[in-house]
C-alpha cells in the first residue's frame, strides 16, 4: 500500500489508479446531487454523506481494477 492506495494492479501506475478514483468520486457526487435535485431538495439543503461516497468509491475502484486485471 502506498499513500493509501493499494498497488496490487501491477500493470497500472499509482497515477492511473488515482485518476480512476477521482473520476469515480466525481461521478458519484454529481449523481447524488442530481438525485437530490430530482427529489426536490432545496439547494441550500443539499447534503452528501462523505462516508458513503468514500465507501462506494473504494468499492467501484476495486471492481474496475479487478476487471482490468482480467
Amino acid at each position: 500500500m502506498r499513500n493509501g492506495v493499494r498497488t496490487f494492479a501491477s500493470a497500472m501506475t499509482e497515477q492511473e489508479i488515482r485518476q480512476i478514483q477521482n473520476e469515480v468520486f466525481t461521478k458519484l457526487v454529481i449523481d447524488m446531487l442530481k438525485q437530490q435535485r430530482t427529489d426536490g431538495v432545496p439547494v441550500a439543503e443539499y447534503c452528501l454523506d462523505m462516508y458513503e461516497v468514500t465507501k462506494l468509491t473504494a468499492e467501484k475502484v476495486k471492481q474496475i481494477i479487478s476487471e482490468q486485471r482480467k
